[in-house]
Order: structure tokens, then C-alpha cells, then sequence
């Protein structure tokens, strides 16, 4: 199986996207903010969908985008970025301090995003939004271990493989970067890794990873 990401750019959006991600995020250091999000930490969450469909499991929509959320969270402190993670999650907080919990009284946030899920109400893009982050909130606050994690999906790792280190800074020209180098490690603790490559493209609103078809 081969899979390309797409990751969309703050700096090449236009008036309207870059605003709405401002509202999002505020002003401040809003480049550094988005991409520490898309091409820091999302590069891990869309490669754990591409891990899910590989290895054929199934899942909820909603249960799957949870998943990989304890996937890349999990990966990122197993490879010593606690500090990076601990900065996102700052950022995360602070903006779902912001918005109003969605779900109704004595509803759960899974169960009001699993009934809502297959309907128009998803596309909503605060609702939308607020799911996003607060599953990344969640998968920090659960704190899974990474081997955990991939037992769930019946992968055993061993942790003797040799981490490589990224110094390169948070932009969105070094996605490619950081997404070879966890695919390195993944690889290293014995993970059959698909072929993953990056497509970054000027939209910021395109976030999403695709299976090729030969």
C-alpha cells in the first residue's frame, strides 16, 4: 500500500482561511501554532490512519480518529518531544477553553460525536473543530504508553531500535523531515511502515491522508 499526505499551508491560504485559523488559534504566533499542529504533530496522526488501514482493523469514524490521536501522542513521548507535546497541549487547551462544549447535558463527548457522525451536523466547522482538539486533549490526558498503543492494533514493537533525533525547526518545509524521520523509527522498532510521502499544497483547510491506487 502507498499513501500520500496532504498538508495544506498557512503561509500560501488565503485572507479568509488564514483568518479563520487565527480565530481559531489568535494571532499570536499563529504560523509557529499551526504548524506545530499540522506539520509537527498531525504528520503522525495521518500516518496512523495509514498504519490502521493497513494492518485492517476496524473502527468507528470517531473511534479511529481517537486512536491515532493516542498514536501520535504515544510516539512523540516514546521518542523523548514531551516538551513539544506539553507546548501543544497549552495551545490545544487554551483554545478549547474558548469554545462551548457542543454536547448535550448527561451526553459523553463520544457519544454525542457517534450519533452525530453520518449527519449534516458534522460538517459544522466549530463542531468539527472542537472534536479535532479535544481527542488530541483526550489522547494526552490518557497518557497511554506507545506500546499500548499499537497492541490495540496487534503490533508488538522492540524498543532497543535506535531513535533518531529531529532538530530541524517547526515549519511547514520541514514536514517532510519530521515525517521520514518517525517513519525511520517506526521502522526501526520493527513496524511493517507503508509507503507514506507528502504532498504539501497551498490550501491550509486540506489536511488528510489518501491511498494511491496503481
Amino acid at each position: 500500500m502507498t499513501y500520500t499526505i496532504i498538508s495544506g499551508k498557512y503561509e500560501t491560504g488565503t485572507e479568509e482561511q488564514q483568518f479563520g485559523y487565527q480565530q481559531l488559534f489568535g494571532e499570536a504566533k499563529i504560523q509557529y501554532k499551526f504548524d506545530l499542529y499540522f506539520h509537527w504533530y498531525n504528520m503522525l496522526h495521518e500516518t496512523g490512519h495509514c498504519i490502521v488501514e493497513k494492518q485492517s482493523v476496524q473502527m468507528s469514524r470517531v473511534r479511529e480518529e481517537m486512536y491515532v490521536n493516542e498514536f501520535a501522542v504515544g510516539y512523540y513521548r516514546f521518542v523523548g518531544e514531551k516538551e513539544k507535546i506539553n507546548e501543544l497541549q497549552s495551545i490545544l487547551q487554551e483554545v478549547i477553553d474558548k469554545l462551548p462544549a457542543p454536547m448535550p447535558e448527561g451526553e459523553s463527548f463520544t457519544a454525542f460525536y457517534e450519533r452525530i457522525w453520518n449527519t449534516e451536523q458534522i460538517n459544522d466547522v466549530v463542531l468539527y473543530g472542537y472534536f479535532q482538539l479535544n481527542s488530541v486533549l483526550e489522547a494526552m490526558k490518557k497518557d497511554r504508553s506507545f506500546e499500548d498503543v499499537l497492541s490495540e492494533i496487534e503490533i508488538r514493537i522492540h524498543t532497543n531500535g535506535q531513535i533518531k533525533k529531529c532538530a530541524q525547526q517547526v515549519a511547514s518545509e520541514s514536514a517532510g523531515i519530521f515525517l521520514q524521520i518517525a517513519l525511520d523509527n517506526l521502522a526501526s522498532f520493527g513496524i511493517e511502515v507503508p509507503d507514506i510521502q507528502l504532498e504539501l499544497v497551498d490550501n491550509p483547510m486540506i489536511q488528510c491522508a489518501r491511498q494511491e491506487t496503481k
